[in-house]
């Protein structure tokens, strides 16, 4: 495996930026996450989901651990999900409640 497939494996941060290259071949949904995000969350939740989702996949770790979410990741993925974007790109303002981090962590876990 190539050394940069590998670049954001244990991370505990991401730069307040990612490359569009990063970005599509890190952080992207297939059409059959979308549709499961759908399926199991509502329009207000999916996009926490989705994050968690793909944080777990590229670090190997819950997003628990990330402070600040890059914006054009942010504004992305929103948009693949048909959904607004957060204005405020911090965990704590998508995470309100501690509960619904959990949860997220859970159904990202077992997904």
């Amino acid at each position: 495996m190539p050394a940069f497939a590998l670049r954001f494996v244990g991370q505990e941060a991401l730069p307040p930026r990612l490359s569009e290259f990063d970005r599509e071949q890190f952080f992207s949904l297939t059409s059959a996450d979308v549709a499961a995000l759908r399926e199991q969350f509502r329009s207000d939740r999916r996009l926490p989901a989705a994050l968690m989702l793909m944080f777990m996949r590229v670090a190997g770790r819950p997003l628990d651990g990330f402070n600040v979410l890059p914006r054009n990741l942010l504004r992305h993925t929103a948009q693949v999900l048909a959904v607004s974007p957060p204005s405020i790109a911090s965990l704590r303002s998508i995470y309100k409640r501690r509960q619904t981090l959990f949860k997220h962590q859970l159904w990202a876990k077992t997904y």
